[in-house]
């Protein structure tokens, strides 16, 4: 009997609890302040001033023009006015569109723009919207994005917010203010999927069909509902919702990655960023903005490899975030960092000579593009890559150079740097390479008898260097009757007899140049004794 007696006030302390709490959650608890009594309180919070009286009689108030600083009293929430409070476009990027409820207006969005019940959002390409609500929540809509306003209330000067909005198609982010009563409500519905948040940030992702939402939640829970179900994701887990398919489990998001060293200051445009690949993502996020809020984007782009190349901006400070995306389509924990781009005014590029060239005896001329941020170049010719040993330091407005200013022979680096009309100095452009070297000499050509042959010899005067030979019956050397190609500084060949011959070398340096012909050895002709015997036997023939 004890025990049954037990379970009876057990169950009553229960359904009390319960009761009390059902109870809690229909009135709003208000903190009194001086100055407070029944009358104006009515008036500023209440549908009626008329219910002063009844809400003295629940909360039980003896003195309703003298009410105690600090002492609370419960207003059912029934009797709380409510009032229509437009939301604002809180910033802006690129081009969107409104469509207004009433009248079946098409007005292009701009910064402070109101937006009422019923309106819908269109972000173009590139595009995006920080939508800010009574509550100062932030709502950001990024790109190719739609979004319709459903509800947007407030509970007179409570400060409860009621705000309901509908992701037909695109992205989102909100960074939701924590309530302040029972009458505060953010909503955030897609075709598959209602979130209900409050003090949390949390992303959602509606695909073009309407079929499937995404949600990812990054600070505090939300509860998920779809297909007559309701699942609470905490932070760091996200769900997929199904069209008519309860939310799936939580599942934890990819962790942040790690970037790779960022310099202090950017000086390349489009300089790369990296990261270490997570296990389990299948792409990346890159997104730039303004702002460390992120609230609208500059720039954001997708890509498979754990690199990104960083947009062409303005000099100036940025903030960059970047999270892994996994096969269900889940954006992960981002990683965020702030860079500094100070990437102009752009150096020109080089044009000639080309990079490694090389000379024989005469200085190129150095020629570049034209840089629309310049207003003069810095000129530096160097005899080291480290310009360490610099030659020739000197600004100018041509985009052209005569270097036989650094009249010797040798290895020589040159690069360019922008000067702005204000006299600020770009980053230093690229390095580039040539060479002078000096002409090589016509090779001179000796001959002499060697074993029966002729032998032509000249000077060595460089390594990897090659020979060509040429013989020719004439001396201009139309009839060319040998032209050959050696290794060595000589050539053996037969002698003649007969008429006079012709010889002439050159010499093909390992790079390809050739130097001139040497100068033309004339090669005699035996005596021909075969005419001798002839004469001699006329004579024997003619003495007979």
């Amino acid at each position: 009997m004890m025990r049954n007696h037990l379970r009876f006030k057990l169950a009553l302390c229960l359904l009390s609890l319960c009761f009390t709490h059902s109870s809690l959650a229909d009135h709003w608890v208000y903190t009194v302040v001086d100055g407070d009594n029944l009358w104006n309180f009515s008036e500023k919070h209440l549908d009626k001033v008329t219910r002063f009286e009844q809400l003295r009689r629940i909360n039980n108030i003896s003195e309703p023009t003298r009410m105690k600083p600090g002492s609370v009293i419960r207003v059912p929430m029934a009797w709380i006015k409510s009032n229509v409070v437009p939301a604002r476009i809180h910033s802006i990027t690129g081009q969107a569109e409104i469509e207004r409820a009433q009248g079946n207006q098409q007005l292009q969005a701009s910064k402070s723009m109101e937006i009422y019940l019923g309106d819908i959002i269109r972000t173009g390409e590139n595009s995006g919207v920080a939508i800010k609500f009574a509550d100062n929540s932030i709502v950001s809509i990024f790109d190719q994005s739609i979004v319709r306003f459903d509800h947007l209330s407030a509970h007179g000067s409570t400060g409860m917010v009621d705000s309901r909005i509908k992701l037909l198609q695109g992205r989102l982010s909100s960074q939701v203010t924590t309530a302040v009563g029972p009458g505060s409500r953010f909503e955030i519905h897609t075709p598959s999927a209602i979130s209900a948040v409050r003090g949390t940030a949390y992303r959602a992702v509606a695909d073009d069909s309407g079929e499937v939402s995404n949600i990812e939640v990054v600070e505090g829970k939300v509860a998920v509902s779809g297909g007559q179900s309701q699942t609470l994701v905490p932070a760091g887990f996200g769900t997929q919702v199904k069209a008519g398919e309860p939310p799936s489990k939580p599942r934890e998001l990819l962790p942040p990655p790690s970037f790779k060293a960022i310099p202090s200051a950017i000086r390349q445009l489009n300089w790369r960023l990296e990261w270490n690949a997570l296990a389990g993502a299948k792409a990346y996020r890159t997104e730039v903005a303004d702002n460390e809020a992120f609230e609208t984007l500059l720039w954001q782009g997708v890509g498979e490899h754990n690199k990104a190349a960083l947009p062409d901006l303005p000099d100036g400070e940025y903030f960059v975030r970047v999270r892994g995306i996994d096969e269900l389509g889940l954006e992960g924990l981002e990683r965020m960092a702030r860079f500094v781009l100070d990437a102009r005014p752009q150096p020109p590029l080089p044009l000639k000579p080309h990079n490694k060239q090389s000379y024989r005896g005469e200085w190129p001329t150095l020629q570049w593009t034209e840089s629309t941020d310049a207003q003069r170049y810095l000129l530096e010719i160097a005899g080291d890559e480290q310009f360490n040993n610099v030659l020739l330091k000197e600004e100018t407005n041509a985009r052209r150079f005569d270097s036989n200013a650094v009249a010797q022979l040798g290895d020589f680096y040159w690069r360019l740097t922008s000067i702005a009309a204000d006299g600020e100095h770009g980053p230093v452009g690229v390095t580039r390479h040539y060479k002078v070297k000096p002409i090589p000499k016509e090779p001179e050509a000796s001959l002499e008898t060697h074993n029966g042959k002729l032998l032509a010899s000249w000077e060595k005067t460089g390594e990897g260097q090659r020979y060509q030979v040429q013989i020719a019956r004439d001396k201009h050397f139309k009839h060319i009757i040998v032209d050959e190609m050696t290794n060595v500084p000589e050539f053996a060949f037969d002698p003649h007899s007969g008429n006079n011959r012709y010889m002439r070398v050159k010499t093909i340096e390992s790079d390809g140049y050739e130097s001139p012909w040497g100068s033309t050895q004339v090669i005699e002709g035996l005596p021909d004794n075969s005419h001798w015997a002839l004469i001699l036997g006329i004579i024997a023939i003619l003495i007979i």
